[in-house]
């Protein structure tokens, strides 16, 4: 019976934590704890004089910090490396990386103690184990990746245009998930992952390949009919902030060598004017149909109806609904009849 009643009260210190010193390595911020390496782990110590919970979960957070504050040195790292294979500044300049940690459950709490009603909690990140969760979450997403890629490359090589826009929009839809992905297993892990070098290679390939048909490619703005306003204007205007050249020539009147890397926009204005018992009302809407000079892809955009009206005079009630127009609509409209045709700057 006396043994029954020692081995119980072992039982309940243990369980409400160490009533003797405390170890080290949950006061002092450089004791290790010998259990757990730096080189394999990452550390956190949480105290709360409110509960044992609380202070679990603020060892959490003390992992998690860490591996925030590593991100911003990391996605520095990261950026320089993928700029050192020759691509261009004006490639690189277009990468942009955005990251974040969002694995809370690979952290650990391993250990907890109680002294004087403060509750202490020791949690750890296992690198090795938590990277190879994090490349088996991404592996899908470097699957499609590597698969877009290279059909991109081969169209690109072969003239596709159509072929080579559709693989290259599908790459690039992935792509900062997959920059992101790698910085976060960096700061995990300590180093770059294995696949990391050639997934770089082969993403500065294909932005080299998009740069160089950027450059080449030409938009030729069509206006089907007269319109009131800078109506074409607005429209070179709209292509050129987006990176791209524009001039008049419908694919028709373009050298058959020129086809792939040129397209022709459609503008299409339209007009309805009519009498009603409160005087003249117009209507003016513009369709905008883009369609590779290659054939096989198009697009469309709107500048949605816009109305005017004057007690009188059909001319000024014609003139302030087109003076609705405006560049922003515009833009916007060039923008969605080109996204299916040419790559648009991300």
């Amino acid at each position: 019976m006396k043994l029954r009643a020692v081995a119980l009260g072992c039982l309940m210190a243990a369980c409400g934590g160490a009533r003797g010193p405390l170890p080290a390595y949950f006061t002092a911020v450089q004791a290790g704890h010998p259990s757990y390496p730096d080189a394999r782990f990452i550390t956190g110590v949480g105290l709360s004089s409110a509960s044992a919970a609380d202070a679990d979960t603020r060892a959490r957070e003390n992992v998690a910090l860490q591996i925030s504050t590593r991100l911003e040195s990391e996605t520095s790292s990261f950026q320089r490396f993928t700029t050192q294979t020759g691509t261009s500044e004006t490639v690189t300049s277009r990468v942009s990386v955005r990251t974040s940690f969002d694995r809370a459950e690979l952290i650990r709490v391993v250990e907890r103690a109680e002294q004087e009603g403060v509750f202490y909690a020791y949690a750890v990140l296992d690198r090795a184990a938590a990277d190879r969760e994090l490349a088996s979450a991404m592996g899908a997403d470097l699957t499609t990746f590597q698969a877009a890629a290279e059909t991109a490359r081969k169209a690109r090589a072969g003239q596709e245009a159509g072929a080579f826009a559709i693989a290259a929009t599908e790459a690039r839809k992935i792509r900062q998930r997959i920059d992101s992905a790698f910085v976060v297993r960096r700061a995990v892990a300590g180093h770059p992952a294995g696949e990391e070098r050639e997934y770089v290679a082969l993403r500065n390939q294909l932005l080299a390949l998009v740069e160089e048909a950027r450059a080449r490619f030409v938009v030729g703005v069509v206006l089907k009919s007269a319109g009131a306003g800078p109506l074409s204007d607005f429209t070179v205007n709209a292509v050129k902030r987006l990176g791209l050249r524009s001039d008049t020539g419908a694919c028709a009147t373009r050298d058959r060598k020129a086809l792939s890397d040129a397209t022709e926009l459609d503008v299409t204005p339209e007009e309805k004017c009519t009498e009603g018992s409160l005087g003249e009302r117009c209507e003016v809407v513009v369709r905008l149909v883009a369609q590779a000079c290659s054939g096989g892809i198009s697009g469309a955009g709107t500048v949605t109806v816009v109305r005017g009206a004057h007690p009188s005079d059909r001319d000024k009630a014609r003139r302030l609904a087109w003076d609705k127009v405006t560049a922003q609509a515009v833009e916007a409209a060039v923008r969605d009849a080109l996204k299916g045709t040419i790559l648009i700057e991300e």
